[in-house]
């Protein structure tokens, strides 16, 4: 089977986030996860399904010996994002001017059908086992609403020499990302007749107040200690960033607001960590309260990761860099400011990269495809990568 045939099996496959969609027809990862275990199971991995419930879990399958001298990890999210507004049908895959079409194509079933047609040898797999390499596999669920299965994984202790985490990176080399913290802070006020504002405390001008420390102070490197952390000054002017994403408060037009929630997305160079800044967001808070500008607070934590960041000269980068020109690519590195489940990989794997084919401008879109070229080089260079393991000495 090609990896394009493949692809064309997985885009049928529902598996949207049941965060994302209210039909139980494609909601949840369930599908994916019997498709992958029966899959992996065919090719002699032994295969565990560690579900949450019915609908949801993570597939792990590992293939060679037991005490490997090296451990390769291919990890993949099975979940795709919400199909409203798409303007093709989302499962079943088109093929048309060079471009499979449908919901996942690019993030991140073409990543996940190549990596599986790369590995679709059952020689190659014996020489893998007999180089003393152990292939693992794993399905995670949950990626698209916080890395879940990815840190459920974590966790659990899923480790490995290299773990290549499979994304729509156009076949260049992630190896360093930014990490997340996703909070929604609430500024409890006083509420009052808005025909008299002195008599209360307006949540919503306390909020006023809060953003420009939340866009300038809480960005401080150095009381953020990623300024000294190897891996920072690979992104350049860049740093670390805050979006200000969503904005809600008060009751009514002429009541003084008892409440206000801003939603903020603070992206994380390496060596900052998420509790060094929610305390520093604590200590802010509670100087806010204390000059009068809430008379309360609260902050949920709706995402957090830590940034990732894989030397260049890390043999698993060199060696799947060498695979790439031995595929007739270039064996471009790069980083990137978005976020996946090598943050959570990177705590137990020695060294992470993020990798595969697709353009990820693609990701999430209403008429999502990968490029058939894109598809099959990423297919080649995982192939190449996997034979040059087999062939280590």
């Amino acid at each position: 089977m090609t990896s394009l045939e493949l692809l064309q099996e997985l885009i049928a496959i529902p598996s949207v986030n049941p965060d994302h969609t209210d039909n139980p027809a494609i909601a949840n990862e369930y599908r994916m996860a019997l498709f992958l275990s029966a899959w992996l199971s065919e090719r002699g991995f032994a295969v565990e399904y560690d579900s949450v419930d019915e609908w949801r879990g993570n597939v792990i399958g590992r293939y060679g010996p037991a005490q490997p001298a090296y451990h390769l990890l291919l990890e993949a999210h099975l979940d795709t994002v919400g199909i409203d507004g798409m303007t093709i049908d989302p499962f079943a895959p088109v093929v048309k001017a060079g471009r499979c079409y449908g919901r996942g194509a690019c993030d991140m079933k073409g990543a996940l059908a190549a990596a599986l047609t790369a590995l679709d040898n059952a020689a190659l797999l014996q020489r893998l086992a007999t180089a003393g390499v152990a292939v693992t596999v794993a399905g995670a669920y949950g990626e698209e609403t916080g890395n879940i299965g990815a840190e459920r994984l974590a966790t659990q202790g899923l480790a490995a020499d290299g773990a290549i985490v499979l994304e729509p990176t156009g076949c260049t080399l992630v190896h360093a990302h930014k990490g997340a913290l996703w909070t929604a802070i609430t500024l409890q006020g006083a509420g009052g007749h808005g025909s008299d504002p002195t008599q209360g405390c307006n949540a919503i001008l306390g909020m006023c107040e809060l953003l420009p420390w939340l866009q300038g102070g809480w960005l401080d490197p150095i009381a953020s200690a990623a300024e000294s952390a190897d891996g920072a000054s690979w992104f350049g002017a860049s740093g670390g960033t805050v979006n200000i994403g969503r904005i809600v408060g008060g009751n009514a037009i002429n009541i003084i607001a008892p409440h206000c929630r801003v939603e903020v997305d603070r992206r994380l160079l390496p060596g900052e960590s998420p509790d060094v800044l929610l305390a520093r967001l604590d200590d802010q808070l509670q100087a806010h309260c204390v000059a009068g500008h809430a008379t309360g607070y609260s902050v949920e934590v709706l995402k957090q990761g830590v940034a990732f960041a894989t030397p260049p000269t890390a043999p698993l980068i060199s060696d799947l860099a060498a695979a790439v020109r031995v595929a007739g690519g270039k064996a471009e590195l790069t980083v990137a400011s978005w976020h996946s489940d090598a943050s959570a990989l990177a705590r137990t794997c020695k060294d992470v990269v993020v990798f595969g084919p697709g353009d990820i401008a693609q990701a999430h879109t209403r008429d999502e495809f990968i490029e058939l070229s894109q598809l099959e080089l990423g297919t080649k260079i995982l192939r190449a990568y996997l034979e040059g393991l087999a062939a280590a000495p």
